[in-house]
């Protein structure tokens, strides 16, 4: 789980009360989307078996292209999805999983095997790759990748 400096959500009895909330270290609240047939799944659903999964808004489609990129580059198992209310691979037609998210539209979440969120990107980064692959690198304890080959140097 990487903290996303976002505070956690107040609750009086943490072990009675369940608040559902995508803050990285919570466990994947329940909304039902649609896909593009109209037939109804639940987001914990989309979390295939031993894959992570990047759900971003509507507008998060360079967060699908990144994860596409990094699952082709490294082969992690990795989907993605974009899910948003009027438009998205997936449509969210009662809002239910657009108040959960707690990311704009071109934001996005990386949600572990685990069905935990791991990661949380508010807003379309810079280089929404590198970000990305940062965040899984960190959550999957790998070392930092060595950057590439040095330049010759100049002999005098």
């Amino acid at each position: 789980m990487l903290d996303d400096g976002s505070p956690a959500t107040p609750n009086p009895d943490p072990v009675r009360l369940y608040q559902p909330a995508t803050r990285p270290g919570s466990p994947v609240p329940h909304a039902w989307l649609c896909d593009l047939d109209g037939n109804r799944i639940a987001v914990m659903d989309l979390v295939k078996p031993g894959r992570f999964l990047v759900l971003a808004g509507e507008e998060g489609h360079d967060w699908c292209l990144a994860a596409e990129k990094i699952a082709t580059a490294t082969g992690l198992p990795l989907d993605a999805a974009c899910a948003g209310h009027l438009s998205g691979d997936l449509y969210d037609p009662r809002s239910a999983w657009t108040r959960l998210r707690g990311h704009g539209p071109a934001g996005a979440i990386l949600i572990r095997p685990d069905r935990f969120i791991g990661w949380r990107a508010p807003v379309l980064a810079d280089d929404p790759t590198a970000a990305l692959s940062s965040a899984l690198d960190r959550i999957l304890a790998r070392p930092p990748r060595a950057p590439g080959p040095a330049s010759p140097s100049s002999a005098p």
